[in-house]
Formats: C-alpha cells, structure tokens, sequence
C-alpha cells in the first residue's frame, strides 16, 4: 500500500483550475489535495469510494480502532463492543476472562456464535432489543460462566456500535443478601424476651441497644448511647468482662463468658454474654454483644 508522499497531490489554489483534468483518474487510484503543503482533502472516484465502503464489512475491517481497544482494555469491567449487525468490534482482557474464551474467539465474530451460551436467555432479549430500539437496558443475571456468581449486564447503544458491560456484582448480592439476614435475626431477636444485644464501637461504647437488654438494665436506648459497656458491669466481674472484650476487638476471634450486668435499680443480672468482632469493608469497626439470663 503506497504512503502518502507517493500519492499524486494538487494544491487547493490549483484544485479548481485543474478539477477537469484530475476528474480523469482511474477508477483506484486517489488523489490528496493540499493546504499550505499538508494534507487536508482526497479526491476519489464514487466507484473507488463504493469499494472502499463496502470493504468494512471484510473481516480485518470489523476490528475496532486501536484507540477504541485500548480504552477499553483500561476498564476494569468486562466491555464488548458490537456493530448493529451484532459482530463484535472490541473485547477487553476482562470480558475474555468472564467469558471464557481466548482472544481470537471474540473480535469479528457474531458475538452469539462467539458466545453461544448467550443464545436464547436474557441477556439476548435485552441485547437485541437495545440494537432494535436504540434504548439502553440493565439487567441482574446470575453468571454463566461462574457458580454462585452474579454479573449485571449494563447495554448502551450509540451512533456507529453497542457497548455491552459486564460487571461482577457477587459481593454486592451476597452483601444484600446477608444485610436480608441480619434484619431478620434482629427482628426474631427484638420478640424474643430472653435474648438481649447491644452494637459496640471500636471503643466498646453503645451504639444501638436492642429493648430486651435495655429492660435487663432498667436503662433507655437513649441513656445507654455511648456508655461504655463494662461500665455496667460489677467491679469483681469486670476484669474478666474488659479481656474478653479487648480480645475480640483485636481479632482473636468471638468469646462467651459468664458474667453479671448492673441495673439501675441497683438490683444485679446474672448473664451469658458472647462477643463476636463486628467486621466492616475496611477491617474493625466494633462488636456485637448477645446476653441471655442465667
């Protein structure tokens, strides 16, 4: 394929003086116009420019530009991009990885003979509507390709090609999941009059005290808020209480002790308490106590 500087030029102030003989060019051959010496306009045949249009559809041309790839490759989620005729323009490492396949099993093929896994489930239907449509679509699915693994399908169409995300939300459904878990176990606690809890800090202060406990004490949810916990605990009991704590703040793992609460009436509480550490996305963030009478 010959450069630019072996193509035959015509400045833009001979353009026009000369268009009648330029416009006697062979069918493949093109001829760049120039600007102050540079490059700015191709003159050319339709029926060069015809052949030339119809060569994109070849399958070397269906590879996206490198610009357009290597943006893609900088993402962190699995992205595909994919022409209104559904053959795949781009892939990044992380798609090929969500999708099994190797990297010449992707770019410029269909993408559901590529992924064939794809073909008749949900993932499709929102694909080929959005390539109908011309309107963005999202979906929840659990992974194909994974066990016990979910990926949110994010679909946006634009002018010359669709961009299909793949996103791994396996952490984020199994964190929903657990939050459904806790609100249940809280709720089956706060009917049941034998079990009482209470959420400490980092510092082993209150930070939310379930009725049951509050009743053991004599002491409203309010007046508890940011009470030191073995504070409300006896003298000779409260050593033993302040190890337990301080072990699992630290990471040692849950404990279950026998101990005795301090009520406001002056009256004592004979209890079993267990600590366990209350874990967080960036490490420690306090504990949970449950207590039951003894």
């Amino acid at each position: 394929m010959r450069n630019e500087a072996d193509q035959p030029t015509v400045s833009s102030a001979d353009f026009a003086r000369r268009f009648g003989q330029l416009r006697q060019m062979q069918d493949d051959e093109a001829i760049f116009v120039t600007h102050h010496g540079r490059a700015t306009h191709v003159l050319t045949t339709v029926r060069h420019y015809n052949a030339l249009r119809d060569n994109e559809g070849d399958g070397d041309a269906a590879i996206a530009p490198p610009s357009l790839q290597d943006f893609a490759n900088c993402l962190t989620v699995g992205v595909l991009l994919i022409d209104y005729d559904m053959r795949i323009l781009a892939a990044n490492h992380v798609a090929h990885a969500q999708l099994d396949r190797e990297e010449n099993e992707l770019v410029g093929h269909h993408v559901f003979k590529a992924v064939p896994t794809l073909h008749g489930l949900l993932v499709e239907t929102y694909v080929r509507r959005s390539v109908a449509s011309r309107e963005p679509a999202s979906a929840e699915i659990p992974s194909l390709f994974r066990p016990d693994s979910w990926v949110r399908v994010d679909i946006h169409p634009f002018a010359r090609h669709v961009t299909i995300l793949f996103h791994d939300i396996t952490e984020d459904m199994k964190r929903h999941r657990l939050a459904d878990v806790r609100q249940s176990l809280r709720e089956a606690i706060g009917v049941h009059d034998g079990i009482g809890y209470v959420c400490l800090n980092t510092r082993g202060h209150i930070d939310r005290a379930e009725p049951t406990f509050c009743e053991m004490v004599h002491l409203s949810e309010e007046r508890l808020h940011h009470v030191a916990i073995a504070d409300l605990v006896p003298v000779a009991h409260r050593v033993a209480f302040r190890e337990a704590l301080d072990k699992v703040l630290s990471g040692e793992g849950a404990r279950t002790i026998d101990s005795v609460l301090l009520s406001n009436d002056g009256a004592t509480v004979a209890v079993r308490v267990t600590i366990a550490e209350l874990r967080g996305v960036y490490g420690n963030e306090g504990a949970i106590v449950l207590l039951t009478r003894r």
